[in-house]
């Protein structure tokens, strides 16, 4: 009875769980992007209700944008027995994602008392995955493939104090599922698996403050608390038609405790400069893979892993060459939460990243403040090209390119280890622009 209840739990063996996200592996909004994700004391749009939501409060105007970005990985697993569980470790599909956001101001006593910004990530290569499997020495990365895909809605609220103070609140609404499972078999028969899930909603916290006493400089720090999505429900085994209870427990998506600091400085009016440091609470990540307990049989004891803190400095630069073109650049380093797996059951790949980026932004227009009032007045105007019209709307293209490098990890095995001595490395490849229009 053990061999073939261990059998109908094999069903689970298909992926790994959900760990990370994709926004804090690769950042929101193009511009951004474009500057290594250092962007804590600078975002001011919709994208200050991932990363600051107290600026918020400087959005100005009715903000409206429109994302785009696809991310290729070249991540290799070579292992001393290779086969196809080298090549399953390699073969992570690419993401591409849409993003929409909105933010504004809403004048109280005065116009930028508060703000308030909604964003939407929708990754397009699926929803939400549900995959979950038991502790195995199967290889894999740790922190990418569509496990990851999550829904994420954004919703921020800023609210200024003084003329060089404000707080931020804000919350990170993802979608999830929960439910059950009856799993059948006969000794000679297939495993007959019925789920029974739904979707449901969770959210996590963001809090932020943002410091600006002089135009050219400014410091932020925001808190988003841990994510820990934990499906806990029965499952009724039932071998030859004998039914054994069991209790599965699956943390189907993880983001950890995380605090961001960050400081721009303006030193010239063509030239900014940005910096970012993030603490990752990953140390707080105890169960990767499916825990399965029963008190009428065995089952696949327990793995836990013992991961480190992360931490993440990064540095963007802004130059303003015209009034409607800026180039843009960034570099950011991230170590790693996984432990080193030489004395360690598992093959789990990860190592200390480095990420190089660039960007492009292109501004159309006028801004809304900037508008003269003759070319608001509609009666009496003068018949206008079609340049003259599109000078009346305002709108930024950004564009972003950045390419993740990874130092490359390995483990020393036994020569009777089944998956042997092993080496990671590789890169990813992300790009992708956003489109805002302001009224």
């Amino acid at each position: 009875m053990r061999l073939a209840l261990l059998a109908l739990l094999g069903i689970l063996l298909l992926a790994p769980l959900a760990r990370a996200d994709n926004l804090e592996e690769f950042g929101y909004g193009a511009r951004a992007q474009g500057m290594g994700g250092a962007y804590t004391a600078l975002a001011s749009d919709s994208t200050a209700t991932y990363y600051n939501p107290a600026g918020l409060v400087y959005s100005r105007h009715l903000n409206l944008s429109f994302g785009f970005s696809l991310a290729d990985y070249y991540l290799e697993f070579d292992s001393q027995r290779g086969g196809r569980l080298d090549d399953r470790a390699e073969r992570i599909p690419d993401l591409s994602a849409l993003s929409l956001g909105i933010s504004t101001t809403i004048p109280i006593d005065k116009p930028d008392r508060l703000g308030i910004g909604l964003a939407l990530f929708l990754p397009t290569r699926g929803l939400i995955n549900l995959k979950a499997r038991a502790s195995t020495t199967d290889p894999e990365w740790f922190r990418y493939g569509n496990r990851h895909d999550r829904i994420h809605i954004l919703a921020g609220l800023g609210l200024k104090a003084t003329e060089w103070l404000s707080f931020g609140l804000g919350t990170q609404v993802f979608v999830d599922a929960s439910g059950g499972t009856t799993l059948s078999a006969g000794l000679n028969a297939p495993v007959n698996p019925e789920f029974r899930l739904k979707l449901e909603p969770d959210a996590g916290v963001v809090a932020s403050v943002l410091f600006s006493p002089a135009d050219w400089i400014s410091f932020g720090i925001t808190y988003r608390s841990e994510i820990s999505f934990k499906l806990d429900f029965p499952a009724a085994a039932v071998v030859q038609g004998i039914n054994i209870p069991l209790q599965l427990e699956v943390i189907t998506f993880f983001t950890p405790h995380q605090v961001q600091a960050g400081l721009i400085v303006v030193p010239t009016d063509s030239l900014l400069i940005s910096l970012d440091l993030g603490w990752f609470n990953w140390s707080a990540y105890k169960d990767p893979f499916l825990v399965t307990s029963s008190n009428v049989a065995q089952v696949i004891p327990r793995q836990v892993v013992d991961f480190d803190d992360v931490i993440s400095p990064k540095l963007g630069v802004e130059f303003v060459v015209t009034d409607w073109l800026t180039l843009r650049g960034g570099y950011a380093y991230r170590t790693s939460a996984v432990p080193d797996q030489t004395n360690e059951p598992t093959n789990l790949a990860g190592s200390a990243k480095h990420t190089f980026t660039l960007g492009v932004g292109l501004t159309f227009g006028t801004p809304p403040d900037q508008r003269s009032q003759e070319a608001k007045e509609g009666p009496d105007r003068e018949a206008q090209t079609f340049l003259e019209l599109l000078d009346e709307f305002s709108f930024d293209l950004d564009l972003f390119f950045q390419y993740h490098l990874h130092e490359g990890a390995s483990a020393t095995r036994p020569a009777t280890d089944p998956i042997g001595s092993w080496d990671a490395e590789g890169g990813i490849v992300n790009f992708g622009f956003t489109f805002t229009s302001r009224f």
